[in-house]
């Protein structure tokens, strides 16, 4: 009877366990054997491609290895845990802090893979397949991966992609390893240009290893955008600018496109696609020469010279001069006690209007100023687009600086000072390319365009941009027909002289901005400006060139603009040449 009574309380027993480990638990353990069987993998989509104008793509992607760990699939045993971290470390020489903290970053039971090195060289993937069973929880994985005509090509323009930051993550968009635009096109595009991601179900065994596919879905590339941007030209930019501190841009003066962006010294865009350890980082952000800023919308520098041209078209279209004035120019000009001087010893003699241009004239322009007013010329300034964004979107455009008059008026040495494009006055270089675009088109303020379309993979348009007018500068056409025909002979008779081209029509100005505290060391040279346009009857181009701290802009910028406009009409100037 008691052995009898025993069996049964034993075998009650069982059946509870089993109605327990069956009925109650028996969900939580299916799905841990599930999860112990099932492997679920997302598969990055592309990001869609940049093109120039003429269909040539200015970034594009590639396959590319990289080391994840799923935090899930790692041993749960601290030590064994670190083991596997410390034997990944060793293998692939990635610093074992590193890789601890990138498990941190998310929950021991995450099935998601976390990004621990992207760029892994194929002798990197055959180590770790080598040691698979000594290292559950890492695999090498492909992805796609941003690559670029060279390291440094449109760096600036195009931006680059990096894993998706904290601050970015709290705001919800994105995933923990997603690629994401973090500056130029790539930022300001990074909606259209990220694909939708796909992902994979796959059976595995006790080991790791696939054993089928369960369930796909296939990725969706981004969208393709085609830019403004000619890549020969932004090419030929580069090179003239090599060795130089500055900007170039150049513009359509027809439509407001952008056909080049050039800022120097660039950054190696491909170094952010990978890891980058702190040290490479802080040496980048603290180099001296500012590699990261774009100078073409980030930089203020006084206009120099180039505001000669506005201060001629306030004076003629508000009478205050005529073409015919004259002013004798003696090298100095004095205002109370004050003197300001002509940027040549001695002066340049007797001068009207035109010559007072073709030569910079500083001591007409000190007169002229006066003549048209401080709040005269700061309002043409602001019709022309200074002190105000040009509306690129470019992430920091700076909106430059135009004086205001105050209760006590307007100090006349304020206005001798700003009359040559210094004293209270900054401009960017993109913002004298729209300035020097409406000069060459007769008066039409484009907002600079940078993406004509974007399409959808399978050819559907996304977006188009025809291109907007932000503002027209009312001037008398023969005021236009005189600043056009003044800057032609600042070229060919004056102080443009370097940026000539036999057989091309260039207009331009010169500009030589003045440095607050010079010293006697080389960063202590002013600012080189030259900004021209050509054919001048027919203006295709606008060409703007800023060399910091290169000195004057006829002898370092112009030659940089001949450069440049040489690669541009080069077919052209080529046949003149032929039929001549």
């Amino acid at each position: 009877m008691a052995i009898g009574l025993a069996v049964t309380a034993a075998f009650v027993v069982i059946v509870g366990q089993l109605w327990y480990l069956q009925v109650l638990e028996g969900g939580r353990f299916l799905d841990a054997s599930d999860r112990n069987r099932i492997r679920i993998r997302p598969i990055a989509a592309p990001r869609g491609i940049l093109f120039d104008r003429h269909g040539v793509p200015l970034v594009d992607n590639r396959p590319a290895f990289t080391l994840s760990l799923i935090p899930r699939e790692l041993p749960r045993d601290p030590a064994s845990r670190d083991a596997v971290l410390g034997r990944v470390a060793a293998l692939l020489r990635i610093p074992y802090q590193e890789l601890q903290d990138a498990v941190a970053r998310v929950q021991a039971d995450s099935f998601p893979p976390v990004r621990v090195r992207r760029g892994l060289t194929l002798e990197d993937v055959a180590k770790v397949e080598e040691w698979r069973l000594e290292l559950p929880g890492v695999i090498a994985e492909v992805e796609p991966k941003r690559v670029y005509p060279t390291s440094r090509f449109a760096a600036h323009l195009l931006g680059y992609v990096r894993e998706a930051n904290e601050d970015q993550l709290r705001q919800g968009r994105y995933r923990r390893g997603e690629m994401v635009g973090q500056s130029g096109l790539e930022r300001l595009l990074d909606e259209h240009l990220r694909g939708q991601d796909g992902g994979e179900r796959i059976e595995v065994d006790a080991m790791g290893r696939p054993v089928r596919l369960i369930q796909q879905s296939e990725p969706h590339s981004g969208a393709q955008v085609v830019t403004t941007v000619d890549g020969r030209i932004q090419e030929a930019a580069e090179r003239a600018m090599a060795g130089h501190a500055g900007a170039v841009v150049v513009m359509d003066p027809r439509n407001g496109d952008l056909l080049a962006m050039v800022s120097t010294p660039a950054f190696e865009i491909d170094r952010f696609t990978g890891t980058i350890d702190r040290s490479a980082w802080l040496r980048l952000v603290q180099d001296p020469h500012f590699p990261l800023l774009n100078r073409a919308v980030q930089s203020q520098y006084a206009p120099a010279s180039i505001f000669k041209i506005l201060v001629a078209a306030a004076a003629l279209q508000e009478g205050s001069l005529t073409p015919a004035d004259r002013t004798q120019c003696a090298g100095e000009f004095h205002l109370g006690t004050a003197t300001f001087k002509d940027w040549k010893e001695g002066g340049h003699g007797t001068v009207d209007l035109q010559r007072a241009i073709v030569q910079s004239c500083n001591i007409f322009f000190y007169q002229a100023g006066l003549k048209v007013g401080g709040v005269t010329l700061v309002r043409y300034a602001r019709a022309f687009g200074f002190g105000a964004p040009t509306g690129i979107e470019l992430q920091g455009e700076k909106y430059g600086l135009m004086p205001r008059p105050d209760r006590r008026g307007w100090p006349a040495g304020e206005t001798v000072n700003l009359s040559i494009g210094q004293g209270a006055v900054l401009v960017t270089p993109t913002q004298v390319a729209r300035f020097m675009a409406t000069v060459a088109n007769g008066g039409v303020l484009w907002r600079p365009r940078l993406v004509q379309r974007i399409e959808r993979s399978d050819g559907g348009l996304v977006y188009s941009d025809a291109g907007q007018v932000n503002g027209h500068v009312e001037l008398s056409p023969v005021v236009w027909e005189f600043l056009r025909r003044s800057l032609w002979a600042a070229v060919n008779d004056g102080t443009g002289a370097a940026a000539r081209i036999p057989g091309l029509d260039i207009a331009g100005k010169t500009g030589t901005a003045q440095i607050i505290g010079k010293s006697k060391a080389t960063l202590g040279q002013d600012h080189a400006w030259f900004a021209a346009f050509a054919p001048v009857k027919n203006p295709e181009v606008v060409v703007v060139v800023l060399v910091e701290h290169g000195g004057r802009g006829g002898e370092v910028a112009a030659p940089i603009a001949r450069k440049i406009l040489n690669a541009i009409f080069f077919e052209r100037v080529a046949a003149i040449e032929v039929r001549g």
